[in-house]
Formats: C-alpha cells, sequence, structure tokens
C-alpha cells in the first residue's frame, strides 16, 4: 500500500475508543483570535461491508466541552450557544461516504440542540487503526445566537480517532 492509498477494512462493525479519541475545534473570536478546545468523545461506529465503508456515527458529550477558560466554557454550554446542561449530545450520522486515493469523503448531518445542519468531512489514514478527520462546520444553521465579531460564523474540526477491528 503506497502512503497516499486508503487502506482496505475488514467487514464489520469498527468501534471508536472513546478513551484514545479526541475531538477539538477552532474558532475565530473577535475577528482576529483563535480559541481552541475539546469535546469528549462519548462512541462512536463505522459499518464497512466489503471493502466499503458504508456508514459512520459518532457521539459527543458537550458537557465536557474544554477550552482552558472556565467563563468562556460556561457561557458556551448556556442555552443560546450549546445549551449543553438541557441537551448534552451531539451526534454526526453520514449519509454518504466516497472513496478517495488518500482516504474518504464523509457526507453526512451534525445533529445539536435539537436541530441539525450538513458537514462534509475529510478522513485520512493516521497510521495503525488511526483516521484523522477534518472538517468546517457552520454554526448558523444550528440557530447559535452570538455576535459574528465575538464567536466566528465557522468552526474547524479535528477528531483523531483510534478505531478497534471488527472481532
Amino acid at each position: 500500500m503506497s502512503p497516499h492509498t486508503a487502506p482496505a477494512l475488514r467487514t464489520g462493525t469498527w468501534t471508536v475508543r472513546s478513551g484514545r479519541t479526541t475531538a477539538s475545534f477552532e474558532v475565530r473570536n473577535f475577528g482576529f483570535n483563535r480559541v481552541r478546545g475539546t469535546i469528549g468523545v462519548r462512541a462512536g461506529t463505522v459499518e464497512v461491508h466489503g471493502d466499503e465503508v458504508t456508514a459512520v456515527r459518532a457521539e459527543l458529550d458537550l458537557g465536557t466541552l474544554g477550552t482552558r477558560n472556565p467563563r468562556r466554557d460556561a457561557d458556551l454550554r448556556k442555552p443560546h450557544l450549546l445549551d449543553s446542561g438541557t441537551r448534552p449530545d451531539l451526534t454526526f450520522v453520514a449519509a454518504e461516504v466516497r472513496r478517495r486515493d488518500d482516504g474518504w469523503e464523509v457526507t453526512g448531518e451534525l445533529r445539536l440542540r435539537g436541530t441539525s445542519c450538513p458537514l462534509t468531512l475529510t478522513v485520512e489514514p493516521a497510521g495503525g487503526t488511526r483516521v484523522r478527520a477534518t472538517g468546517t462546520l457552520d454554526r448558523a444553521p444550528l440557530g447559535m445566537r452570538a455576535p459574528r465579531p465575538l464567536i466566528g460564523r465557522y468552526v474547524r474540526i479535528v477528531v483523531e480517532a483510534e478505531l478497534e477491528p471488527p472481532s
């Protein structure tokens, strides 16, 4: 296998090792600063049939959100933004997975706060059973109310996941 070829995956359900998987984000603040943070990954699965990925699902716990600034974290958890006290789950469900030479393009739906928006992730092998998924989320369709200069509209997402092969 060349370093630019997506690996063939064994048929079955691959599970995300939550303790060895990280989800991070980056968003502009006040137009020029960048705020970085993490959200805990509760669970995830990748379904493989033949040599094709047919389904991807991930669940994140918004209650674990951290930006290294407790005041900012408390503000982000409020009802007008993430509303994590009432709705702590953030889920991603793939609608389509396309193989690319160097990985996969996963298009799906991000569900948050009782609403959803489209999200496309580029997934690349990161060695062994690890993958790295990156994408950009437009927060506007999710109804998060915050002035754009305060919190940027687009959020960069990076997930570093370790997958457990099917038994």
